[in-house]
């Protein structure tokens, strides 16, 4: 089979999947109602990412069938299942946040585990005891999984930043030899694209928590998979999410600064705040892919020479420092700098 009767598959079964999912979401009321905190109006149905979830569980089986997938990817993706179905249940009948937060801290410290990975990855950075570097690299890959949930707030922005990663990250594996990876991860991409025609501007499904978690989780899985096994620079994987761990830390880190309950939802993100200001979810998501054109091209600079990681990894913290200030200055987060009035922040 070519590669393109492989993604068109792909991309056609998600597309259908998506449509009888919807179908089903609808008739057991598994509805997103808007509220204050929302960017839609509409009541639309959620858990979408179920479908590309066991898609993609489906893909890696039948290639392992036929010898193509390594029996070792099957245990090193395993912990990325027990992430999807936690985030099903959550969007069928919510979970606690400390039963959610456990069993993600489970999974991401399973994945080390079977990465042979106790936390000497970081300890030249955090030079500290062993097995605080460990809870670090936990802590690291739980907080991937909760801002790509964060980031998931507006009309196909967490789809379309999953077809780039994995799209271009499936490409500079493919440039590095691990060709099993970069097939499952071009697999995700057509699957996520199948998705993203229902959850484009104006969205008729939402992934839900089992999409965006999933992603999140899987996004570390490959930095790490990749690093350990064929030596890929975990910089390309950070500056090719750069766009969603911006906005979501350096969020998280304002409200906790300004003494806000940071646990709470809110409408705070920059991506939120350019939707308040006026533009439309199809401009900012159009926005959103200019930037990550920007973004993948430095990634593809650190696969050239990876001497360039940390001249790449400057320049898109400048260019989305920008870009986050122009935002503050159309749509100020807490307080306009010419008035002593509180701006409106939907917090």
């Amino acid at each position: 089979m070519s590669w393109i009767a492989f993604l068109s598959l792909l991309f056609g079964l998600s597309w259908a999947g998506i449509g009888v999912f919807r179908w089903y979401a609808i008739d057991k009321g598994m509805i997103d109602f808007p509220n204050a905190r929302s960017s839609h109006i509409a009541p639309t149905p959620r858990g979408g990412g179920v479908v590309f979830f066991l898609g993609w569980l489906i893909l890696i089986g039948v290639l392992y069938y036929f010898r193509i997938v390594n029996k070792n990817y099957l245990w090193l993706f395993s912990p990325a299942v027990l992430i999807g179905l936690v985030g099903f249940w959550d969007d069928y009948k919510d979970l606690s946040a400390g039963l959610r937060f456990l069993i993600q801290c489970l999974a991401a410290a399973a994945s080390l585990f079977m990465l042979g990975e106790g936390g000497t990855l970081v300890l030249p950075w955090l030079s500290l005891p062993l097995p605080l570097c460990f809870l670090a690299m936990v802590f690291a890959m739980v907080w991937m999984v909760n801002l790509y949930n964060f980031m998931d707030g507006a009309d196909g922005i967490a789809g379309s930043e999953g077809v780039v990663i994995f799209t271009v990250g499936g490409y500079l594996l493919f440039q590095y030899q691990a060709y099993e990876l970069a097939t499952l991860a071009w697999g995700l991409a057509a699957l996520l694209a199948g998705f993203l025609t229902w959850n484009w501007p104006t969205a008729r499904i939402f992934m839900g928590d089992c999409g965006s978690y999933f992603l999140g989780f899987m996004v570390s899985l490959y930095a790490l998979i990749s690093y350990k096994q064929f030596n890929m620079p975990l910089m390309i994987w950070v500056i090719l999410t750069a766009v969603f761990w911006f906005d979501a830390t350096v969020t998280l880190l304002r409200r906790i600064l300004a003494g806000d309950n940071w646990r709470k939802p809110h409408k705070s993100h920059a991506y939120q705040r350019l939707i308040q200001a006026g533009w439309s979810h199809q401009k900012v998501l159009i926005g959103i892919w200019s930037v990550n054109a920007v973004l993948s091209f430095l990634a593809w600079l650190v696969y050239r020479d990876p001497k360039l990681a940390a001249f790449a990894f400057g320049v898109a913290v400048a260019l989305l420092s920008c870009l986050y200030l122009l935002i503050e200055i159309a749509k100020p987060m807490y307080r306009t700098w010419h008035s002593d009035k509180p701006a409106q922040t939907d917090i």
